[in-house]
């Protein structure tokens, strides 16, 4: 029987800690707004409303499958659409246990199509961005109505612009690279770097990618509409869709921040926050927050799981842990 050396052990503890981060998060979540506030929210829950719940959360996933389906073929690849699809849905499970996770389907992408990383990587890149700026977008009424924010969303809208502007104009990339050229990065990184700006800049400069951008919109949607959803069933007529979105797009942007798998924690304490501050009790806050997260971390991890072991036969991808590290 093999024994682990304490340098796996290591590499497993670093691989765990930030699911173990994530968990206690929920966990002291779960304390905070009292346990039995929390479950006489979750009793009002009418489990018919589950269908469409997941239905949505379903559709989510399928959204952001095709969108990128036509970015990888921007960048050259030749998948099927399905399994655009498939290989999208295979790298959720590692984006709802570990950080950056969302960067395995672009490794799986140059494992079944051939694709260099950094095309790869542009294709995950540029629909983030684009995502990220609808969903923004969408949460701005919200914003408004509530008089809360204004610097966040700015900011926000603000930064994906300037990512946006360094990426695609010259001077101003020249510039960024200059500086980050005098720290000490690791070994070919900066090489790596120049790559994805590239292949970004290709696929930004295209009217295809910026057409079909509008499923990223449509996907944006579907996500403040499933908390909207979910607030109806616990709390009727309590919270508008337009401040729904305006807490999908702050907890999105959270969560993503915050480096935590999946943002589990950072993300739904601020969708817990911000029900409160739209007037919620605690206990329904929590669980809009918690049925939120079963849905897409449920679907990521069980979906994705199924996805993986059909395209693992079919192009033969490696191990997820592997993939991931890699």
């Amino acid at each position: 029987m093999a024994v682990k050396t304490d340098g796996q052990w290591g590499q497993l503890g670093r691989r765990l800690l930030p699911i173990a981060i994530a968990v206690g998060a929920l966990v002291g979540l779960v304390l905070v707004v009292n346990p039995r506030a929390l479950g006489q929210a979750l009793s009002r829950f009418n489990p018919i409303a589950i269908p469409l719940v997941v239905a949505l959360g379903v559709s989510w996933f399928l959204l952001q499958g095709i969108r990128w389906h036509f970015l990888l073929r921007a960048a050259g690849a030749r998948l099927r659409a399905a399994d655009s699809v498939l290989l999208n849905m295979a790298g959720q499970i590692i984006t709802a246990i570990l950080p950056l996770g969302d960067l395995t389907r672009a490794i799986f992408a140059t494992e079944a199509a051939g694709l260099q990383v950094g095309a790869s990587a542009a294709t995950v890149t540029v629909q983030e961005l684009t995502f990220i700026l609808f969903l923004v977008l969408l949460a701005t009424p919200g914003m408004v109505a509530l008089h809360v924010g204004t610097g966040i969303v700015s900011a926000v809208i603000f930064g994906v612009i300037m990512i946006f502007a360094i990426l695609t104009v010259p001077p101003l990339f020249r510039l960024v690279r200059e500086a980050t050229a005098r720290l000490r990065l690791p070994h070919g990184l900066l090489e790596q770097v120049d790559e994805l700006q590239q292949e970004t800049v290709g696929l930004l400069r295209r009217s295809d990618t910026l057409g079909f951008s509008l499923l990223d919109l449509a996907r944006a949607l579907v996500g403040a509409t499933t908390l909207w959803l979910i607030l109806q069933v616990l709390e009727p007529g309590a919270v508008g869709w337009f401040k729904a979105a305006f807490v999908v797009a702050v907890a999105y942007v959270g969560g993503a921040l915050s480096f935590l798998p999946g943002g589990t924690g950072a993300s739904d304490a601020s969708v817990v926050g911000l029900l409160v501050l739209l007037g919620l009790d605690p206990g329904t806050a929590a669980a809009a927050a918690l049925l939120q997260r079963a849905v897409f971390t449920g679907l990521a991890v069980s979906l994705g799981l199924s996805a993986y072991l059909v395209e693992r036969r079919r192009f033969h991808l490696g191990g997820l842990l592997a993939q991931r590290s890699g």
